[in-house]
C-alpha cells in the first residue's frame, strides 16, 4: 500500500471541509475521487500535499506517517500535486516552468531524460519551450502543468481536476496521457468533477460528498451503480 489515508478531518476555520475520510491508494493504479464543487475533493488534495493541516487523522506514505511533514519534505518523498487551474508561470517560458519542475532532483542525466520524457507525451508544447507559458492556449498550459509535476520524479501524481475548462475534445486527449502515464509505472490518484472519464480510466474510486465517502468501489462498478448515474452521470 503507497498511501493509506485515515480519519481525516481537515477546517476551514469552524467549516468542517473533510469529515473522517479514510481511504488508501495502492501502488501502481488509478485512484479517483468524483465529486460535485464544494464536496471536499481541492481541500483533500491540498491536505495530501500539506498546504492544509488536518485537526485530526493521519496519513501514511510507503507506511511512514507523513501528517506533520511540510509541503517540500512531502515533495522529496514523491507526493506531487499537480494543482487545480495550472497554476503555471506564465512570465516563465515552458522550458523555465519545467526545470521549476525539477528543483528537487539532483541527477543531471535523469532531469534531462525525463524532460525529454515530457515532450514525447506532449508534442503539441515541444516547439514552444522559448516561448512564455502564460501565452499557451488552455490545453497546452494543462499539458505543461502536468509536465512539470513529472519532472520531479513522482511516486503519486495527484492530479486536481486536470480537465477543468477544457473542450471535450482536450478533455479526452488529457485523460488518454492520464492513462499513458500510469501504464509508464506511475501511481495517480485523480480528483475530479468529470465523473465519466475519471471513472472510465480508474481502477478504484470513491465518491465523496460534504466532505465524506459516500460510495466507494471499482471503476467500474461505480459507472454502472444507479446512484452515481443519477447524481454525476445523468439518468
Amino acid at each position: 500500500m503507497l498511501l493509506q489515508v485515515n480519519n481525516l478531518h481537515t477546517y476551514y476555520g469552524n467549516i468542517k471541509a473533510l469529515r473522517g475520510v479514510t481511504f488508501n491508494v495502492n501502488e501502481g493504479e488509478i485512484l479517483s475521487f468524483i465529486g460535485a464543487n464544494g464536496a471536499g475533493k481541492s481541500t483533500l488534495m491540498n491536505t495530501l500535499s500539506g498546504t492544509l493541516k488536518p485537526k485530526m487523522g493521519e496519513i501514511l506514505f510507503n507506511g511512514e506517517n507523513i501528517t506533520k511533514m511540510t509541503p517540500q519534505q512531502r515533495v522529496s518523498k514523491g507526493i506531487i500535486l499537480c494543482p487545480e487551474g495550472r497554476q503555471i508561470f506564465p512570465k516563465f517560458t515552458v522550458e523555465e516552468n519545467l526545470k521549476m519542475g525539477a528543483y528537487t532532483v539532483k541527477d543531471k542525466k535523469l532531469i534531462n531524460s525525463t524532460y525529454d520524457y515530457v515532450f514525447e507525451l506532449f508534442p503539441e508544447i515541444k516547439d514552444r519551450q522559448k516561448q512564455l507559458a502564460g501565452t499557451l492556449s488552455g490545453g497546452e498550459q494543462q499539458m505543461l502543468a502536468i509536465g512539470r509535476a513529472l519532472m520531479s520524479q513522482p511516486k503519486l501524481l495527484m492530479l486536481d481536476e486536470p480537465s477543468l475548462g477544457l473542450s471535450p475534445i482536450l478533455v479526452q486527449k488529457i485523460f488518454k496521457l492520464i492513462n499513458t502515464i500510469h501504464q509508464s509505472g506511475t501511481t495517480v490518484l485523480l480528483v475530479e468533477q468529470n465523473a465519466m472519464a475519471a471513472l472510465e480510466i480508474a481502477d478504484r474510486a470513491y465518491a465523496l460528498e460534504t466532505g465524506e465517502i459516500t460510495i466507494s468501489g471499482t471503476g467500474k462498478e461505480l459507472l454502472s451503480n444507479d446512484e452515481i448515474i443519477k447524481s454525476y452521470l445523468g439518468a
